[in-house]
């Protein structure tokens, strides 16, 4: 006997494959077998539409809506086919039919936001984000796409309590801190929008926004000459936190030209040109370290970790300060030794045994460096 759930599976994926037609065909055999099943009907329609056969995609979801009226994915469906075909005001109908049925359904209630969006009709946008926000106070996206609502209207203290809002629930939201960080910028209150821009560096130091948005900071500083200490500090701060050294040095001596007896300006500055300095030598290291490992590893089963971190100092006097002093700690080189060990694409494979690195020439399932012994 021919099980239903089967055949929607099979058909699910043939679809999720691209393979639309063939995902049709499989789901009418479900309609074959009962007729008003409908998640049959909902996603032949989705196959339709991705086939871009938008009426015909409309007559299935319209069925679905014949056994249940109330079903709000195929209104949303329905809506965004009609969509497709450039029939804006019906897929609005459709979309707010779906959203009185549930107002926090995401699909609809961004597919309308959007259009409102892209129509600049922000009061219709904050007014469907509000709806789902007094059901569901939780939803993080909604609280960011009703303070980016309100930023357009220029209504920026309401913006930067829905942005705060969305970081009550989530602390470690990039997305908030950034946009949190451009209405400060838009009202001139610098200091609290770098801030902002460092906790979404934070974050994800790779992240392009705030560090674009630094930029204008940046750029506007210079040009108007300013001379705030209380600015350029924390701009130089969030270069580093997204590890743009050069730029973070240049803010650096900008500062120091203002003042060069601040505390908190010097440390920051030596701070910054320590890490540049690891950060620029860093390939150095880990050349050094390859070699150790491929010459103790030629001639020894097994070596003290700690002669290996004294070869590396030996053989790499570049990387030693004036003062002689190395700029490597013996645990940052004990961790990168770890890292490059990991990485290792050859025939060498080491493990850590109390303070001795055992080397073997087959991987040990898998391959790794024992952090724990």
């Amino acid at each position: 006997m021919v099980n239903i759930k089967d055949l929607l599976d099979k058909g699910t994926r043939f679809h999720d494959e691209g393979k639309f037609q063939d995902a049709i065909t499989v789901f009418k055999q479900v309609l074959n077998l009962e007729p008003k099943n409908v998640d049959a009907l909902i996603k032949i329609g989705l196959s339709y539409r991705h086939l871009e056969n938008f009426d015909v995609a409309i007559e299935y979801y319209q069925k679905v809506l014949e056994i249940e009226p109330d079903n709000k994915i195929a209104l949303n469906n329905i809506g965004y086919s009609l969509f497709c075909k450039n029939q804006v005001d019906k897929a609005i109908e459709m979309y707010n039919k779906s959203l009185e049925i549930d107002p926090c359904y995401e699909l609809p209630l961004v597919n309308l936001t959007n259009i409102y969006f892209d129509n600049k009709e922000y009061e219709k946008a904050i007014s469907v984000f509000k709806k789902a926000l007094d059901i569901e106070p939780f939803g993080v996206a909604n609280w960011i796409d009703l303070g980016r609502a309100y930023r357009y209207l220029e209504k920026y203290e309401q913006s930067i309590e829905a942005y705060l809002n969305a970081l009550k629930i989530d602390k470690i939201n990039k997305i908030a801190w950034n946009n949190l960080g451009y209405v400060y910028y838009s009202t001139n209150q610098y200091i609290k929008a770098i801030d902002a821009y460092i906790k979404a560096l934070e974050i994800d130091w790779l992240y392009d926004l705030p560090f674009s948005n630094l930029i204008k900071i940046y750029k506007e500083m210079i040009k108007d000459n300013r001379k705030d200490l209380e600015i350029w500090i924390p701009l130089a701060n969030a270069f580093f936190v997204a590890r743009a050294y050069n730029r973070a040095i240049d803010i650096c001596n900008r500062a120091l030209e203002i003042n060069n007896q601040n505390e908190e300006l010097n440390k920051l500055y030596n701070e910054v040109v320590e890490t540049k300095t690891k950060y620029d030598l860093n390939p150095l290291l880990v050349d050094k370290i390859q070699d150790a490992l491929d010459l103790f590893s030629s001639i020894s089963t097994s070596v003290l970790l700690s002669d290996i971190i004294e070869y590396v100092k030996y053989k790499t006097p570049e990387l030693r300060y004036q003062n002689s002093e190395f700029t490597f700690s013996d645990d940052e080189i004990k961790f990168q030794i770890f890292e490059t060990i990991s990485k290792k694409s050859g025939n060498m494979y080491a493990r850590l045994v109390v303070n001795k690195l055992i080397f073997y020439r087959e991987p040990i399932n898998p391959p790794k460096v024992d952090y724990l012994k």
